[in-house]
Parts: structure tokens; C-alpha cells; sequence
């Protein structure tokens, strides 16, 4: 049967923020059933609330802004980057991504960056004391042409920098690439491969919340679970039917379309 993971943080009222400028996220209940015959809740919240997506326009006024981003692009594969727990304010080095993905990453998958991190959602110092990435590893991302960027901590740089300085940011967005975050439930995944799903609110904003999704089909029902995205290559096509046919017998084909 397909397996699905769910990414995204829960929206509470009061949950973590970033601090100025960005107000509190406040959720309101605005009519009860008793009175009004319904219920209804008032938000207050911000682009950067909750589980995000944003493009380079995050940082730069004149870059793709999310509603130029085609449909297609915010479904893609993902193997996922299992690091050891981070404590707070330590660093992710290049060799560790390396040696967790470097063998299967290929240009334009989304790399998701499991750190546990995601355990102090909501508790004091989770945005304050955040993981961060040393700038080599920010290269090796850059290098290895990751379409999307995931992870489940809230900072880039490291949180002590002053607020303004986004270096290793704005060398990832130098290209028109995506990034989602801060992520939770990563290390239910494994490595991959999964197909992402980030299914983005279409709210006037650079980085408003969305809801991202790990899933991985079961080719219709055939038993054999499907891991080779074959709806991103044609060629995968013919390679994932000889398989089938060397494990179920020549009768059999893959029916993933």
C-alpha cells in the first residue's frame, strides 16, 4: 500500500517565532457552535509561520516570486540526509552530507535534512539555538544543484550572526532554487527515495506556510513498492519494467502512468 509521511509543523496560537518584525501567530475562535450555529477562528499569522516555502525572492525583490513557480516543480523526488541529533548551536558539515546521500543525490533533487531538531518544536530556544550550516556545506549543496532544500531546523546561519547578515542564504538563492522548512517527522523516512509533495497556499506572500508530504505509491496495487520516481524520467520506465518482470514474471509491467 502507499506510504505517506506528513512534514509539517502544527499551527498553534503563541508557537515559536522569529521575533521582530514578525508579530505572534494568534489563533482565535471568533463564533462558537452554541451561539452562532457554527465555529469559526480568527488568524493572525506571517510568512514565516509554521512550515514555509520561499524562492530567492525571500531575499531579493526582483527574483521568481512563488506564484512563477510552475505546479510541477513543488512535486519532486527526495532522499533525505539522516545526521546524527544536533545539539543546539552545532554546526552541519559538508563530509556528513556526503556521506549520508552523496552516493544517490543526483542534480535537481530535493535534499531534506534530518537532524531531530524538530523535538524542540515550540520549546524555548528552538529558533534561538537552532543547527546551522558550516559555509562548506552550503557549497556542497550549491555544488551537487539541489533543486530544494528542506530540513527540520530554523536557521541557515548561525543564530549568534547579527540578524542581517544571510551570506551562505544568499549564495544557495544565487540560482532560482526552493526551500522548505523547519520540517518535522524526518526520521520516519529513512533515506529514500520519496516523492515530495509541497503544497504551497496561494496567499499574496513571498514564504507563506504550506503543507509538505513524503509518499511513496504502490504502483497500483502490483505489491512492489515504486522507488525510482518514474515519472520523472521516461527511461525509468523501461528499467522499473524489467525489474518487475525478473521478480513477478514476464506477464507482469509496471502500471505507474
Amino acid at each position: 500500500m502507499s506510504r505517506w509521511i506528513d512534514l509539517t509543523g502544527k499551527l498553534e496560537d503563541g508557537m515559536w517565532n522569529y521575533g521582530a518584525p514578525f508579530p505572534e501567530v494568534v489563533i482565535e475562535k471568533v463564533a462558537d457552535a452554541a451561539l452562532f450555529g457554527y465555529e469559526g477562528h480568527a488568524f493572525q499569522l506571517h510568512s514565516l509561520a509554521g512550515t514555509y516555502l520561499e524562492t530567492a525572492n525571500h531575499l531579493f525583490p526582483d527574483r521568481e516570486r512563488l506564484g512563477d513557480v510552475s505546479i510541477d516543480r513543488l512535486k519532486t523526488r527526495a532522499w533525505v540526509a539522516q545526521l546524527p541529533n544536533k545539539r543546539p548551536f552545532e554546526s552541519i558539515g559538508a563530509a556528513e552530507l556526503e556521506e549520508a546521500v552523496g552516493s544517490v543525490l543526483e542534480p535537481g533533487d530535493a535534499l531534506l535534512i534530518a537532524t531531530g531538531w524538530d523535538a524542540y518544536w515550540n520549546r524555548e530556544g528552538f529558533t534561538e539555538s537552532s543547527p546551522y550550516f558550516e559555509p562548506e556545506a552550503m557549497e556542497w549543496i550549491i555544488a551537487r544543484d539541489v533543486g530544494l532544500l528542506g530540513m527540520d531546523i530554523t536557521s541557515i546561519e548561525d543564530p549568534r550572526k547579527p540578524g542581517g547578515e544571510m551570506t551562505l542564504l544568499a549564495r544557495y538563492y544565487a540560482k532560482d532554487r526552493l526551500m522548505v522548512a523547519p520540517l518535522v517527522n524526518l526520521r520516519e523516512a529513512g533515506r529514500g527515495p520519496w516523492t515530495l509533495l509541497a503544497l504551497r497556499c496561494t496567499f499574496p506572500m513571498r514564504a507563506p506556510p504550506l503543507r509538505a508530504v513524503l509518499f511513496e505509491p504502490d504502483c497500483k496495487g502490483q505489491g512492489w513498492v515504486c522507488s525510482q520516481a518514474c515519472w520523472r524520467q521516461p527511461a525509468l520506465w523501461r528499467g522499473a519494467a524489467r525489474r518487475i518482470r525478473r521478480r513477478r514474471g514476464w506477464g507482469a509491467r509496471c502500471s505507474v502512468r
